[in-house]
């Protein structure tokens, strides 16, 4: 037997052998990103992958076809056609990864931005360079720099052995590896997360914005003024509200997402609704705790929730036709789990459950074909226009109770409202101040 003197435990030879080595190259995806996951092996990515890589092909020639007839640059894409109904089937089947990041840029509305904000992005890094970026925010993006997409070979290389070691006179036969310098893509990220605090005081930095702003540096080419502006998009135009230090957009979007799941899958809803026994209609608002899980969904936008070849996708929509897309694929994540729900009982179980279910979806053509499915279960019927109109209701109950609690006049159904809204401000300043995992 041989000791370990790091651990105190004994290792046989056998046992050691076993271990995986540091030096074997990491089975990686197109991306960069490991296969492997704590839901999905190494065989399970390949397998799915087989059928997908040949999609993703046949989508590449159709898009390139496409830009061709519309007499546009393929080398490098700037500009994409105008959006249509066709378009728009294009990019649900999925933007190819050539053309992904300046499509991203294009749809969303970043070159008018850029236009508008001209020069902006080098006053911000100014102005950091100049002390206006503070400590809290400082310390927090340093804290998450380095936490950000571990499993990506861009961000976290591969150890190297020391060249050292490998000498015959080497008087150590442990191997240990050389540091890694820190990457251009994770110096680049902390000067968009650092323009992006000094420019947003009223959110600064929150946890999850640095996985945004990584997988967007990704695609973009490590372009941060573009990265800058996505992120300024999404914050602004997507999610307001829901990144801020007040967390109402993250409140009213998971009420909003609640009420959609009531309507479209009252199953569901009865066994994650343990807010109930409230008659008030205003009540129909209430948050379970679910929503505790639900809210890092919408902050990270699905980033850690589902597997990177889904979250890509939902991004291709998302940035084309809008916010409709997050609770769309949310409905669609509890519709897949919709079985599994109703077997259980337990709030715990079911807590639990929901979780773990998005983790292994690697099947996103299966996971999008719900969300754009008119009957038969779907949900193209949550509309643009639904969302902001429950968001405005949701808006102004929240007003309503804080006014009566103000007035000390507040019944049991705005009770119930401002107790759960406080409780769910409370774990979604947990999820801003938490390390990632």
């Amino acid at each position: 037997m041989t000791s370990s003197r790091a651990s105190g435990k004994t290792v046989s030879p056998t046992a050691a052998s076993s271990l995986p080595d540091p030096l074997k190259p990491v089975p990686r995806d197109r991306y960069g990103f490991k296969k492997a996951s704590h839901y999905v092996t190494v065989d399970q990515y390949d397998a799915w992958d087989i059928g997908y890589s040949e999609h993703i092909s046949r989508r590449s020639k159709k898009w390139h076809a496409l830009m061709r007839s519309y007499g546009l640059t393929t080398d490098p894409p700037f500009r994409f056609p105008p959006k249509s109904d066709k378009i728009k089937r294009y990019v649900r089947k999925g933007i190819p990864p050539e053309f992904r990041g300046a499509a991203w840029f294009w749809y969303a509305g970043g070159p008018s931005f850029l236009a508008r904000e001209k020069g902006l992005y080098q006053n911000l890094i100014d102005k950091v360079n100049n002390g206006h970026l503070g400590d809290t925010d400082r310390e927090h993006i340093e804290r998450d720099l380095n936490r950000t997409f571990p499993d990506n070979i861009r961000f976290k290389p591969d150890p190297v052995a020391s060249p050292q070691l490998d000498s015959p006179n080497s008087s150590s036969n442990v191997s240990t590896m050389d540091a890694e310098p820190e990457t251009p893509i994770v110096q680049a990220l902390r000067r968009v997360l650092q323009a992006f605090a000094v420019h947003n005081p009223s959110i600064g930095y929150c946890q999850s914005l640095n996985f945004i702003a990584g997988l967007l540096l990704l695609f973009l080419d490590a372009d941060e003024e573009k990265a800058f502006v996505l992120l300024s998009i999404i914050t602004s135009q997507h999610l307001p509200g829901t990144h801020g230090v007040a967390l109402e957009g993250a409140n009213v979007d998971i009420a909003v997402l609640m009420s959609c799941l009531k309507d479209s899958l009252p199953g569901v809803w009865t066994r994650l609704d343990d807010q109930g026994g409230s008659s008030n209609p205003a009540a129909d608002l209430r948050l379970p705790t679910i929503s505790l899980a639900t809210t890092a969904w919408f902050m990270s936008l699905f980033v850690g929730t589902l597997p990177i070849e889904a979250v890509l996708r939902i991004w291709d929509c998302l940035f084309f036709e809008g916010s409709k897309t997050l609770f769309r694929v949310a409905l669609a994540i509890f519709k897949t789990a919709e079985h599994a729900i109703l077997g259980v009982s337990d709030p715990m179980e079911i807590f639990q459950l929901v979780q773990a279910v998005p983790r292994g979806l690697l099947d996103v053509n299966a996971l999008l074909e719900l969300c754009f499915r008119r009957r038969g279960g779907g949900f193209a019927g949550v509309s643009q226009g639904l969302i902001e109109s429950r968001r405005e209701e949701r808006r102004k109950l929240v007003k309503e109770g804080a006014r009566h609690a103000a007035d000390g006049s507040s019944g049991n159904a705005d009770d119930d409202c401002i107790e759960v809204e406080g409780r769910l401000r409370r774990f979604t300043r947990r999820v801003r101040s938490r390390t990632a995992k």
